[in-house]
């Protein structure tokens, strides 16, 4: 009991420097020295969050209301990703779908419909990456496909397929960075290795 009330405080904790860390460097008013590190703190808020989100999804008893919470984070995320918002905004869309995707895929009971919707978006995030028209859909295709890699690696029941998968993305991503002939595959190579790599990780600590 102890060790989780310690858990829940430690994520609390996390969470709390993790946003103060992804949005004071974008205000005006902070001192120069922390808007200069503004990328390094928004790197570290990125730890912190996920640190955060594993230990909720470990520590908390009430796993339904975080699964929601979670989700609502992700619709959020969603919408800082693509709805017309301003900068400061758009640019933690990544930390909360991250984050988001590893509390809601650690206490989702949905297990079939999350399996569903995660791989439905990293393929969403696959088609984005290699479309020619949108060059800013381009841009957002990791957002969705580390999340439903995330998620996808979590609940599906078979984590040898899903450690396969992983392993079979980060060799096409290999294959991509090897290439010098399709500059598209060899453009989109590291995100290829970065959502297998995640994913194995994942699914293999699962």
């Amino acid at each position: 009991m102890e060790k989780e009330k310690r858990n829940q405080f430690l994520a609390t904790g996390f969470f709390l420097f993790g946003i103060a860390f992804l949005y004071v460097p974008s205000i005006s008013m902070v001192p120069t020295i922390i808007a200069q590190n503004a990328i390094l703190l928004k790197g570290i808020a990125l730890v912190l969050l996920s640190i955060a989100a594993i230990l909720v999804g470990t520590s908390f008893e009430d796993k339904q209301r975080i699964a929601v919470i979670s989700s609502i984070g992700l619709a959020v995320g969603l919408g800082f990703l693509y709805l017309p918002v301003p900068s400061i905004l758009s640019g933690s869309a990544f930390h909360i779908l991250f984050a988001c995707a590893i509390a809601f895929g650690m206490t989702t009971a949905a297990k079939q419909t999350a399996t569903i919707g995660s791989a439905l978006l990293a393929c969403i995030g696959i088609v984005f990456l290699y479309q020619p028209f949108f060059s800013s859909l381009g841009g957002t295709a990791l957002h969705l496909l580390l999340p439903g890699i995330i998620v996808f690696s979590i609940v599906f029941s078979q984590k040898t397929l899903c450690e396969r998968i992983s392993i079979g993305l980060i060799a096409l991503g290999l294959i991509a960075l090897c290439q010098p002939f399709l500059m598209l595959f060899y453009q989109t190579g590291f995100q290829l290795l970065l959502a297998g790599l995640t994913g194995f990780i994942v699914a293999a600590h699962r």
